[in-house]
């Protein structure tokens, strides 16, 4: 009879472990998502704001000059393509 309810016991012991275990592992990976969106945005804000700051802004004029044609170009065929 005292083994019967020593694994009783057992049950609801290895049900609450693993449900912990569970909720560590779905905890870690909630944390660490968030750090890795974290890092990516950053990562987009820094490239979009603050490098190459220091720039000529003359030097930045005459690539866009030199890529908006190239640019309109190859979007005007992408969208004429027949499929």
């Amino acid at each position: 009879m005292c083994n019967a309810i020593c694994e009783c016991l057992k049950c609801p012991g290895k049900v609450i472990c693993c449900c912990c275990s569970c909720a560590c592992k779905m905890l870690l990976s909630i944390v660490f998502s968030a750090l890795l969106m974290v890092v990516v945005i950053g990562l987009i804000v820094y490239f979009t704001v603050f490098y190459h700051k220091d720039k000529n802004t003359d030097e930045v004029q005459k690539q866009v000059a030199q890529l908006t044609p190239i640019v309109k170009r190859s979007i005007r065929d992408y969208f004429n393509k027949e499929y």
